[in-house]
């Protein structure tokens, strides 16, 4: 019989076909690649398939792909939702960082009220914008491993050995290659040792800075003792701009910056938070740097700021990890990318899944969709600028909301209408705030101006009313400081 023969001996048609069992596993695009390329190195072309045909290399080979990094619709738009305000957040906090040395510069000795809510307040209303996207940051790392549409998403702990490995994504057989061709394929793929602990380490370190920060501008906001002035405000300053000095430091490390060539977004957002980070760390110690302080805080700024808006371009290109999750950047949604989205009846859930492998799933219960019309398009430059004259809008006009506290008789007329135009003053420069961050909001979601009328014509109407309200706040601000001095 049949059983008696030998397997060697016995025809192709009598193979178990594992087909489906790889379709159920998820492993039939990853095996169909694997195939094509091995059948390609057997016909005598120079590059083969990487890895046995395991199931531990299907893995490993599919933690490239972007559909493994973004499993479902809804991890794409948490993550792509947290690296833009994050961007964002930077910006604005670093124009109020900035506000203070403009302050004291053209008004070397203010009045105490002027000083407590024109120069200290700013710097605590920064303080507290900066270290929220901090925290944007640190809440899109420790959600690496969770899916946001099945499970509530980690807001201050996670499972660290998990995110860990999650991060330590290493191509199995890199020791074996030993010919350069093969090294250049897999350098970009590449995860070294020091990667996954620098991005945690990195996130880490900011939290920590960004908590010293506020606890040190809270407290210099009250009237303290020399000596309590020095545990509460000088030394937290200190340690927390020693904090970002080591979080630049681990950007540096993470992107190995030392090691590639300065051409992208990432290695010089590193390089300007790094040196940012320095400069932060000196401004905070006046006794060394006598007399240099204030210049050397105003540098830190920029840099950080030219960083943020790096970051937002980043965004822009669609890589999410910014300067401390480069697994997010190695993949990307570019054109001529096999994926596709398919959406399960019974739970709403949309899943990012390669095309060859959602057309042959028996599982009808999916339905196929167009990628490009369920996940977000790109932001254009155009748009990336109008993203931050909104937030030069925004903070304008929160500058605004402390004027009216800081002098109320710039906004008197009469004795009987004073209230009513403080309040009415207070009130505009909330609305103008509230409406600015309304409209970088909308950004995140609808990055292009709409083709059909009379959208598109609202939509550049929107963006000619936002120039005229940056200018006006803007203006604003100047105008008050110029009466309040003279």
């Amino acid at each position: 019989g049949p059983e008696d023969v030998p397997p060697s001996r016995r025809p192709v048609d009598d193979l178990h076909d594992f087909t489906k069992e790889f379709i159920e596993r998820g492993y039939h695009a990853e095996y169909c690649n694997w195939r094509d390329s091995y059948l390609k190195w057997r016909q005598g072309d120079s590059k083969g398939a990487k890895g046995e045909n395991v199931e531990s290399t299907h893995i490993k080979n599919r933690m490239s792909t972007f559909e493994y990094w973004y499993p479902t619709v809804s991890a794409y738009n948490f993550r792509r939702t947290c690296a833009y305000w994050i961007g964002v957040l930077f910006v604005e906090g670093c124009l109020f960082f900035l506000w203070q040395p403009l302050f004291e510069y053209y008004w070397a000795h203010p009045p105490e009220r002027m000083e407590f809510w024109i120069a200290k307040m700013p710097i605590l209303m920064g303080t507290t914008i900066f270290g929220a996207g901090i925290y944007m940051g640190y809440v899109e790392l420790i959600n690496m491993d969770t899916d946001t549409s099945l499970t509530r998403p980690n807001f201050f702990w996670c499972d660290w050995k998990g995110l860990y490995r999650l991060l330590q994504q290493r191509e199995e057989g890199e020791s074996d290659r030993g010919d350069a061709e093969s090294d250049s394929d897999s350098s970009s793929s590449e995860v070294y040792w020091y990667q996954p602990l620098s991005s945690i380490a990195g996130w880490l370190i900011y939290v920590a800075g960004a908590i010293l920060y506020q606890v040190a501008n809270v407290a210099d906001m009250f009237d303290l003792e020399e000596d309590q002035h020095d545990y509460l405000v000088g030394w937290p300053l200190v340690f927390g701009g020693l904090s970002f000095f080591l979080g630049g430091c681990c950007e540096l490390i993470h992107n190995r910056c030392w090691a590639t060539a300065p051409n992208t977004f990432v290695w010089w957002s590193s390089v300007c938070n790094f040196v940012g980070g320095i400069g932060f760390w000196f401004c905070a110690c006046p006794g060394i740097f006598t007399g240099y302080t204030t210049l050397i805080g105003v540098q830190g700024t920029v840099l950080y700021l030219i960083g943020a808006i790096l970051g937002l371009c980043m965004w822009r290109t669609e890589q999410f990890g910014l300067s401390l999750i480069s697994n997010l950047n190695r993949v990307h949604r570019v054109g001529g990318t096999q994926i596709a989205v398919r959406t399960e009846k019974t739970t709403g859930v949309s899943q990012v899944v390669p095309i060859s492998r959602a057309a042959s799933s028996p599982n009808q219960a999916f339905k196929l969709d167009d990628v490009d019309n369920v996940l977000e398009d790109k932001l254009s430059w155009r748009g990336l600028s109008f993203v931050v004259m909104c937030t030069l809008w925004g903070s304008s006009s929160l500058l605004g909301v402390l004027t009216v506290p800081a002098a109320p008789w710039e906004y008197e007329s009469t004795s009987r209408t004073l209230r009513r135009h403080l309040i009415s003053q207070e009130m505009t420069s909330i609305a103008h705030a509230i409406g600015a961050h309304l409209i970088i909001l909308l950004n995140s979601v609808s990055v292009h101006v709409p083709s059909e009328e009379p959208y598109r014509l609202l939509t550049l109407a929107m963006r000619l009313l936002v120039m005229v309200m940056t200018t006006q706040a803007v203006m604003s601000v100047s105008t008050f400081l110029v009466d309040e001095h003279q």
